[in-house]
């Protein structure tokens, strides 16, 4: 899973890409928001999907790792490191919007883009699967009267806001999240430390293939 940074005005933006038609990118935008944007060349006039997917898989594992903590660190309500307050004004209360936040029958995360009114805006899934992540971006049709959500036929963008956004404090995560991804490398740089999940990764992968041939 091809991993590459570059830098801008604002920091550092941060590219994943899943094959050569399918990547997304982690950045702050002008206004300090975080910014998750899937770019996908498999939406065409054709086929105008209101749903893009994206897979993190164990192919690099340090990268999966991120992916897998985020999902547990809204799943057990860890805000901050030894965060001890009352977690029930969250999961019983539906404080910060926690019931839609996590779906822990389904799996899921959800969040709806801070950009715009609840209603119209873009929405990301993050499914919890055996051995991978499911993300989906998707878009929600347009209600006359409201601000609409931006997309485009080849991106969606998801906003989290600092300040101000529905779901906080766990905004603070995915933040925390951000910055441990600069220290993620590419799995094709020379000097890349193979773990030994991405090498059973790839044995079975290697398998499944060799099944279908």
């Amino acid at each position: 899973m091809r991993i590459s940074k570059r830098e801008n005005e604002f920091g550092l933006q941060i590219f994943i890409e899943e094959d050569n038609s399918n990547y997304l990118s982690i950045f702050y935008g002008g206004n300090l928001d975080l910014y998750w944007t899937i770019h996908s060349n498999k939406r065409t006039l054709e086929n105008d999907s209101k749903t893009d997917t994206f897979t993190i898989t164990k192919e690099n594992y340090k990268l999966y790792n991120l992916f897998e903590n985020l999902y547990n660190n809204i799943k057990e309500i860890n805000l901050f490191e030894d965060f001890e307050e009352d977690k029930d004004r969250y999961r019983v209360y539906n404080q910060s919007n926690y019931q839609e936040l996590f779906d822990e029958k389904n799996k899921t995360i959800t969040w709806y883009s801070d950009e715009t009114a609840h209603e119209i805006a873009n929405y990301l899934k993050i499914k919890k699967e055996k051995n991978c992540f499911i993300i989906s971006f998707n878009i929600q049709e347009y209600i006359e009267g409201y601000d609409r959500d931006f997309a485009s036929l080849y991106y969606i963008p998801i906003r989290f806001r600092n300040s101000g956004s529905r779901y906080d404090p766990f905004n603070i995560i995915f933040m925390r999240m951000y910055e441990k991804l600069k220290d993620v490398d590419d799995i094709n740089e020379y000097g890349h430390q193979i773990h030994m999940e991405e090498f059973l990764y790839e044995e079975e992968h290697q398998k499944i293939l060799s099944k279908t041939l």
